[in-house]
């Protein structure tokens, strides 16, 4: 069985990554030049809320439930949620929208969006999504291969890595692929969320990768204070060659969540800055 990712659609993990990559698209859109998105593990698009997975999970509800249902919005949290009711044609949040949808929302006339997925299945239900817009295409293919894209014509963009952390080695691929993709886009930008269900094999792989990064990053995590453990509680964004309004904007979003997304009073929010060398 693959990861299905309609059981998790709009949890905590999703509201946070999301939140970012709109801040992060926001940031790029602010020059006229044209951008490209690649997206490693793009998933089916967009996820009916009341599917019976989702329901028996019920993760939703500590995620964009509650953020959609807050009365007044924080500010940073806005551009967000605008994208998330426009996907529900302006009305209640039903359905919620995956990565290459939010992308493909704020791209414009000149930009392109690319998605890996490498579940025929899924990536037929993503294609059928994204039918009929030229900016888009749909790769079905492993998404750590998709460094062989880069780099983009256009020279300038964003590649989203979000693997579902279901193979043993998935922290291992997910940095070697971050390596080799810099090697053939060192000027992109790059997003890689990962997950903490085990503290220690998480915060190991950060020292490691950190060791190793050559380039300035934003390390983002959210952890809802949940008292769990072989559960998933807490989550990071990783931004490798952040855009000045993101870092200056992201902080406050993430921020913005917290309250919102905290199941105990444990909850925080970090953001720290990675000098590169």
């Amino acid at each position: 069985m693959h990861y299905q990712h309609r059981y998790h659609a709009g949890n905590f993990a999703d509201v946070f990554k999301h939140a970012l990559l709109v801040e992060l698209l926001s940031a790029l859109n602010a020059k006229d030049a044209p951008w490209c998105y690649v997206e490693t593990h793009g998933g089916a698009g967009l996820y009916p809320l009341d599917d019976a997975g989702a329901q028996r999970t019920g993760e939703a509800r500590d995620g964009i439930v509650r953020v959609g249902d807050a009365a007044t919005a924080p500010p940073p949290l806005q551009p967000y949620l605008q994208l998330v009711r426009r996907a529900n044609d302006g009305g209640a949040i039903r359905h919620y929208p995956g990565s290459p949808l939010f992308a493909l929302m704020l791209a414009r006339p000149q930009d392109r969006v690319i998605v890996c997925e490498k579940v025929t299945a899924v990536a037929a239900e993503l294609r059928a999504l994204l039918a009929g817009d030229a900016r888009a295409a749909v790769h079905v293919r492993d998404g750590y291969e998709s460094a062989s894209l880069l780099p983009p014509k256009e020279r300038r963009g964003l590649v989203f890595v979000d693997p579902p952390f279901e193979r043993p080695d998935e922290f291992d691929a997910a940095a070697d692929f971050l390596a080799s993709a810099l090697k053939r886009f060192g000027n992109g930008v790059y997003a890689l969320w990962y997950p903490y269900k085990n503290r220690y094999q998480t915060e190991r792989w950060l020292r490691r990768l950190r060791s190793g990064l050559t380039h300035e990053a934003l390390n983002l995590q959210i952890d809802t204070g949940a008292p769990s453990e072989g559960q998933m509680h807490a989550c990071g964004l990783l931004v490798v060659h952040p855009p000045y309004a993101f870092a200056q904007n992201a902080p406050a979003v993430a921020a913005a969540l917290r309250p919102l997304l905290a199941l105990s009073e444990r909850a925080r929010t970090t953001c720290e800055h990675w000098p590169g060398k």
